[in-house]
């Protein structure tokens, strides 16, 4: 053994002779193969294939459904052939279930499975009785007969299309209807079971978002919606399609229709429009309330009811007051005076009931109430009650993990229910309806940042604190605003402020990014910072904030850019001081985060990228997977030196030394958040199911190195040794398993001499190499290490 006090000179000399060919060799080349994996599938029971075959064990635990609710898009009223009156309804929820409520015994009849459907946009009963569903997000004409309470899948009637929207039908038992993403109209023959389709009826609008039969004229009259509003008018003897649209119209979203004695009844981005159904003119009717002639009025939900006694009936906006527009007088009014309301929310179907002689008006209210109505026009009374439903498992859209509390926040697509999953309990509990979340963040102590759909809002939401008119409270709204943004994609607090980056609203094309300033409750929004794309992803760094852009316009457009950018924007200005493109053809940039190498690492469709945090420009990218994703869907988080992600229904994690990733589970997932309790939780869809409806939990292994160090080279206190650190084993760097260079050391020697006998190990099992070691050993010698 080498003399201590000789040992530093003899060590130089060695290393002398061979350092300036090893140096260049340590700079460049990859780690000793044959690294241990450190993500074996250890979670869960083998999954027998069904074809003999077994699959790995699911490294997730499937937590079940936390939020069990009720979303009713829209409803109509019909009668059995025994006499019964019955509203119709499909709660939405993966393979969603017609529902039969007899109105008179308030009595849930049937449930009857829609397989492959996820909810409802369309639904009519036919002239014989017959009901038709046209469901999402698979396109289905449902029909279903009241004699046998069967239902029969009449099957897609527009190849491409996804959702069928606005049925209506005529006096020969024919359905018509509309379709997105094609804009097409369509007819179903009953008696032949022919389908009629009438053609993509506009090139660059995606929605036929309505229809309604003209009895008298033999026409369909259809409402396309976004960017541009049209109101179209089929002849159904000849085909022809006509552009009835009155100039009034043309920027607004012809949402519903309805017809009666010889007048189109529009819901026109949420207001009553009337037009005469033979010279196509709008039709100025008189405000009971003013006196005054006007154009439009304020209108809620599901468009209006057919001709009864005393005219066409709604809820208004607002006030949610029964109204009625008196078909002989054209004058539109509250049914009584004072005004009845609506308690359970806006109309969102209707059906006239002959009760002894009289027609009766029921119909259904509030998209997640249930609510049933009856009114009768001649005693001018309404009876209100909800009707049950079933409540089933809802589409998930978001989740969040409280660092305090360990609590699960959940919210639900297009319900907007947000609920919490307690890991200590098991159980869920429901909160406030806060609107669909597409971007959260916790602020200080039990308060959130949220992002809401459709309206462009970010609110604050003081999780502790019961729901009230103030809580969630509203910030402000970009939806209605010059700037048209609806999709909060980013929400990202730092200092006194809070980040937001937003998806422009239909039809639109660019993205913005609001930076909203806390003390003074004032917001400043830039729009147009990347051409034509949202933005989907902030990461504020010192003064500045780095956008990353996806390229998406608004719904009904088709992207006009190729690839997104990572833009450096200064806040206080709005200026964008770097502009770059870190994977070229990748779609979107789903997530930016900080990595501890000081670097800006970033999600682009299926790969990682690193850029450097001042200018921007790129260093590294890893391919985790191939294609195209939207700019909703990544996630990304730090731990233990290693990068986990959800992408592309992937649960994934790379290695942030070497750069290699593992994909843990290929499909399924959406969303990720790291809990207290050491957890990640995502939100889980069924195999074989379209939508997410479960939460689940990964746990990932335990980390015997906690605080790695994950400097790329190997140091030895002050010097850089030159070889490349990586992990030995999960969470151990080869830096972690060498002795501890900011310990107390009784000599510089005693530093030294561990160094080499613990490389001495690493050696003989291969996980460093010969020329490593000396470096390190060289590295070792000439530190300030104990002295």
């Amino acid at each position: 053994m080498i003399p201590r006090r000789l040992f530093r000179p003899v060590l130089f000399l060695a290393v002398l002779a061979v350092i300036s060919c090893l140096f260049t060799a340590a700079s460049t080349a990859a780690p000793p193969a044959g690294r241990p994996d450190p993500f074996p599938s250890e979670v869960g029971p083998e999954r027998p294939d069904v074809g003999g075959r077994t699959l790995a064990p699911d490294p997730i635990t499937n937590l079940g459904a936390p939020i069990s609710s009720l979303t009713v898009m829209e409803g109509t009223v019909g009668r059995t052939p025994d006499g019964r009156d019955v509203v119709y309804a499909v709660p939405a929820g993966e393979n969603a279930n017609l529902n039969v409520v007899d109105v008179h015994s308030r009595q849930l009849l049937h449930t009857v499975p829609l397989p492959g459907a996820a909810g409802a946009w369309g639904i009519v009963v036919a002239s014989d009785g017959r009901l038709y569903v046209g469901t999402y997000p698979n396109a289905h004409l449902y029909r279903f007969d009241p004699v046998t309470a069967v239902v029969t899948d009449l099957g897609r009637p527009i190849t491409g299309e996804s959702f069928i929207y606005g049925l209506t039908a005529d006096g020969n038992g024919n359905v018509y209807g509309g379709t997105y993403p094609n804009a097409h109209a369509f007819k179903y023959d009953a008696t032949t079971a022919q389908v009629t389709d009438y053609g993509s009826l506009d090139p660059v609008q995606q929605y036929a978002r309505s229809t309604v039969y003209d009895p008298d004229h033999n026409a369909l009259f259809v409402g396309i919606s976004t960017p541009v509003g049209k109101l179209l008018r089929i002849d159904l003897a000849t085909g022809t399609v006509q552009n009835v649209t009155p100039a009034s119209l043309v920027a607004t979203d012809i949402i519903d229709l309805d017809y009666a004695s010889g007048r189109v009844f529009a819901n026109a981005s949420g207001k009553l429009a009337v037009v005469d159904a033979v010279t196509f003119e709008q039709v100025k009717f008189t405000d009971a309330a003013t006196g005054g002639l006007v154009l439009t009025y304020p209108l809620a939900a599901r468009g209006v009811s057919g001709g009864g006694p005393g005219g066409v009936y709604f809820t208004t906006a607002t006030t949610l007051n029964l109204m009625r527009y008196d078909l002989d007088t054209n004058t539109v009014g509250t049914v009584t005076n004072p005004p009845i309301r609506m308690t359970r929310g806006a109309a969102i179907g209707y059906g006239w009931v002959t009760e002894n002689g009289q027609q009766i008006l029921y119909g259904l209210t509030g998209n997640y109430s249930g609510g049933t109505f009856r009114y009768d026009p001649i005693a001018r009374t309404l009876a209100q009650w909800s009707s049950p439903f079933q409540y089933v498992p809802v589409a998930l859209q978001h989740a969040i993990a409280d660092p305090a509390t360990g609590r699960v926040y959940v919210n639900a697509y297009l319900n907007g229910t947000t609920s919490y999953y307690d890991p200590a309990t098991g159980k869920a509990t429901v909160t406030a309806r806060q609107g669909q979340v597409e971007g959260w963040s916790w602020g200080t102590g039990s308060k959130m940042w949220v992002g809401i759909y459709p309206y462009g809002r970010l609110q604050q939401w003081d999780t502790a604190l019961p729901e009230s008119p103030t809580n969630p409270k509203v910030l402000f709204s970009l939806a209605d605003s010059e700037h048209h943004q609806n999709r909060p994609f980013a929400v990202v607090p730092s200092g006194n402020s809070v980040y937001v980056g937003t998806t422009p609203g239909y039809g639109e094309y660019g993205g913005a990014i609001t930076v909203y300033d806390v003390p003074s409750n004032t917001h400043k929004v830039y729009r147009h910072l990347v051409t034509d794309q949202s933005i989907a992803s902030l990461l504020p760094v010192g003064t500045d904030v780095w956008a990353g852009s996806a390229i998406e316009g608004g719904q009904g457009t088709e992207p006009r850019a190729t690839e997104a950018h990572l833009v450096k924007v200064d806040p206080a200005t709005g200026a964008v001081t770097a502009d770059v493109v870190p994977v070229p053809g990748a779609a979107s940039i789903n997530e930016l985060t900080l990595g501890p190498d000081g670097n800006i690492w970033g999600l682009a469709d299926g790969n990682v990228f690193v850029a450097d945090k001042t200018t921007g420009a790129i260093l590294r990218t890893y391919t985790v997977f191939s294609g195209r994703l939207t700019g909703h869907d990544g996630a990304l988080s730090w731990r233990d030196g290693y990068l986990y992600g959800v992408s592309g229904g992937r649960l994934f994690v790379l290695d942030g030394l070497s750069g290699t990733s593992t994909i843990l589970r290929d499909h399924g997932l959406n969303r990720l958040t790291e809990g207290p309790d050491g957890k990640y939780y995502s939100l889980l869809r069924l195999d074989g199911w379209t939508i997410p409806t479960n939460l689940a939990s990964y746990t990932p292994p335990l980390d015997p190195c906690p605080k790695s160090d994950v400097r790329t080279n190997v140091w030895t206190g002050n010097i850089n040794s030159h070889v490349l650190n990586r992990f030995l084993e999960y969470g151990c760097t080869l830096t972690d398993v060498l002795p501890d260079a900011k310990a107390e050391w009784p000599s510089h020697g005693a530093y030294v001499v561990a160094v080499d006998r613990k490389l001495r190990t690493l050696e003989r099992s291969g996980q460093v190499e010969y020329w490593e070691g000396i470096l390190i050993r060289f590295a070792a010698a000439i530190s300030n290490v104990g002295r």
